[in-house]
C-alpha cells in the first residue's frame, strides 16, 4: 500500500507528541544513569550488586588473593573511589587504610563514603592475637574484622547499603528495598539451614590452619574455634596455636583440619601430615579468586560450600 506525503506528515507529528519517557521505557538503564559504587572487598561487592541489580555500577576495588588487612592503597585506587557516586567500606576494623579514601571522598560533595558495617556486633580478639605473630604489639585493632560470618551482621549491612543507595537514587527506592527484602530473606533461610544441620556433630571445634577469621561463624551455631594465625593473614603462625591444634586432633581423634587460600596450605598439609588427617577448606567470604570471580562465585554460593565442608569435617549427622 502507498503512503502521501502527508500520511508520513501525520505520523511523524503523532509520534514527536509522545514523551520520550515513554518511548524509552522498555529501555535498560545505560551506564551514565546508573550510580557509580566502588566496593572495598567481595562481600560488599556481591551484597551492592544484588541490591542495586541493573541500577548500579559496581567495582570491586581491592583485586582478587589481595590481604585487605593490610592492603596498599595505590594513587589511582583512591582516585577511583573518591570519583565514584558510592564508596562501600566495611568498617575501621578492616579496612584501616580507608580513611586516606573517605578524606578524599568528602572534597567531592556529591560522594558518599559509607562504613557498610556500622552498627553490627564486633567480638574482641583473644589477647593473644593482639600481636602480629613475630612477637610485635599490634594495637590498631582489638576487634575481629569479619563482622559479615555472623548472618545478623550481614542483614544489618544489606540495610546499610540499600539506605546508601535510596540516598544517591530516591526515584529507585522500591527497587532497591524489593531487592534487599528478598537477599535478607535469603541470608535468613540460610541462617536456619546452618543451625539445623551443625546442631547434631559429633566436633564442636573448627580447627584451623588459617588467619583468625571463623569466631563470628563459631559463635553463632555454639562451636568452638582455633587458628594457627592471628587475625592478619600476613602474619606468622603462632607455635603454641599449633601445637594445640595437633594435640587437639590426636586427643580427640579428628578426622580433618580447615584451611583457607588467603594462607598458603603449607601449614595445614605439613599437621595433616603429621596427624594423618584430610584437608577441608573454607572461605571468609573475601578470600577470592579471579577463577572465583570469573566463575560468578556469590556470597551465598561461598557460604554453602563452607556448611558442606563443616558437616563433613565435624561429622554431622
Amino acid at each position: 500500500m502507498a503512503f502521501s506525503k502527508n500520511t508520513f506528515l501525520v505520523l511523524f507529528l503523532v509520534l514527536s507528541l509522545v514523551p520520550a519517557s515513554c518511548r524509552q521505557a522498555q529501555e535498560p538503564d545505560s551506564p551514565a544513569d546508573k550510580l557509580n559504587v566502588i566496593a572495598t572487598i567481595f562481600p560488599l561487592y556481591d551484597f551492592a550488586r544484588v541490591i542495586g541489580a541493573d541500577k548500579v555500577s559496581v567495582t570491586m576495588l581491592l583485586p582478587p588473593g589481595v590481604d585487605a588487612h593490610n592492603y596498599e592503597l595505590k594513587p589511582d585506587d583512591i582516585l577511583q573511589a573518591s570519583r565514584a557516586d558510592v564508596f562501600l567500606f566495611m568498617h575501621f576494623e578492616m579496612e584501616q587504610w580507608a580513611y586516606k579514601i573517605t578524606g578524599a571522598a568528602t572534597e567531592k560533595s556529591d560522594s558518599l563514603a559509607i562504613e557498610a558495617g556500622e552498627g553490627t556486633a564486633l567480638l574482641r580478639l583473644p589477647r593473644h592475637l593482639h600481636t602480629d605473630g613475630k612477637g610485635h604489639g599490634n594495637h590498631s585493632t582489638r576487634f575481629d574484622p569479619h563482622t559479615w560470618l555472623d548472618f545478623d551482621n550481614a542483614q544489618k549491612i544489606v540495610d546499610n547499603i540499600t539506605a546508601t543507595f535510596i540516598s544517591k537514587d530516591l526515584k529507585n527506592s522500591d527497587y532497591y528495598k524489593a531487592n534487599a527484602r528478598e537477599y535478607k530473606t535469603q541470608l535468613k533461610e540460610l541462617d536456619k539451614k546452618y543451625r539445623r544441620e551443625l546442631a547434631d556433630c559429633e566436633s564442636r571445634i573448627i580447627l584451623h590452619a588459617g588467619h583468625w577469621a571463623f569466631a563470628y561463624l563459631a559463635k553463632k551455631y555454639n562451636l568452638k574455634y582455633m587458628a594457627a594465625y592471628s587475625a592478619s593473614a600476613e602474619a606468622e603462625p603462632l607455635p603454641h596455636n599449633v601445637f594445640s591444634i595437633i594435640e587437639l586432633i590426636n586427643d580427640m581423634e579428628l578426622k580433618y583440619i580447615f584451611y583457607e587460600d588467603l594462607v598458603a596450605p603449607r601449614l595445614a598439609q605439613t599437621i595433616a601430615r603429621e596427624t594423618d588427617v584430610g584437608m577441608l577448606k573454607l572461605n571468609n567470604g573475601h578470600d577470592i579468586s579471579k577463577d572465583d570471580l570469573k566463575k560468578g562465585i556469590t556470597f551465598l554460593g561461598l557460604m554453602e560450600n563452607n556448611l558442606s565442608n563443616l558437616k563433613k569435617g565435624l561429622s554431622c549427622r
